[in-house]
C-alpha cells in the first residue's frame, strides 16, 4: 500500500494479508521482531501513526518500534503503542496517541503479555525473531532471541511528508 494523502506520502510494514493467520502462540510474554520487511530508508523522518494486526483471542499486545544498536547485538525502543485489547476477534486497527518518529534503520515488533493474541503462518523463508524472556527498557539484548518462520498478522502504517522541491 503506497498513497499520497494531503501532502503526506502513507505506506505500511508488515504483511499484505493480516488475515492469513492459521496458529497462535500459547507462550506468556512473547516479544517478536519482524526482519523480514522492515522499514525502508525512504521512511527515515517519518512516523508511525497506526498498526493493525488480525486477533485470534482477546488478550493484550502492544507494538514496538526497535532500532538495532550496539553493532546489532541490541535493540533500542525508539517508541511503542499503548497496550490495547483486541475489540473483537479478525482485523483489529488503532491509531496511536502520539506518532512514533522513525529514524532509519527501524524495525516493527510487538509484545504480548499474556498468553498469544496475534495469530501467524508458518513461512519458508520468513524471518521473525522471537523470546519470550522479559521485557527489558530501553535496550534489549538480541542474546535471547531465536529465528522463526513464522509470518505474523501485523503491519503499522507509517507516513512522511514529501521532500520540498523548492
Amino acid at each position: 500500500m503506497t498513497q499520497v494523502l494531503q501532502g503526506w506520502h502513507v505506506d505500511t510494514v508488515g504483511v499484505v494479508n493480516i488475515t492469513e493467520a492459521d496458529t497462535i502462540n500459547t507462550d506468556r510474554g512473547l516479544l517478536a521482531v519482524e526482519t523480514t520487511r522492515v522499514f525502508p530508508l525512504e521512511a527515515n523522518g517519518g512516523e508511525v501513526f497506526a498498526w493493525e494486526f488480525n486477533a485470534l483471542e482477546l488478550n493484550p499486545v502492544k507494538m514496538l518500534i526497535l532500532r538495532p544498536v550496539r553493532g546489532e547485538d541490541s535493540f533500542e525502543i525508539i517508541g511503542e503503542s499503548p497496550m490495547v485489547i483486541p475489540r473483537h476477534k479478525g482485523a483489529n486497527r488503532f491509531e496511536l496517541p502520539e506518532p512514533i518518529p522513525l529514524q532509519f534503520p527501524c524495525l516493527l515488533s510487538f509484545y504480548m503479555p499474556e498468553e498469544g493474541t496475534i495469530g501467524f503462518r508458518k513461512v519458508q523463508d520468513w524471518k521473525m525473531l522471537i523470546t519470550t524472556a522479559p521485557l527489558q527498557r530501553p535496550f534489549i539484548s538480541r542474546v535471547p532471541f531465536s529465528m522463526y518462520g513464522w509470518r505474523y498478522g501485523i503491519r503499522a502504517f507509517w507516513r512522511k511528508k514529501p521532500e520540498s522541491t523548492e
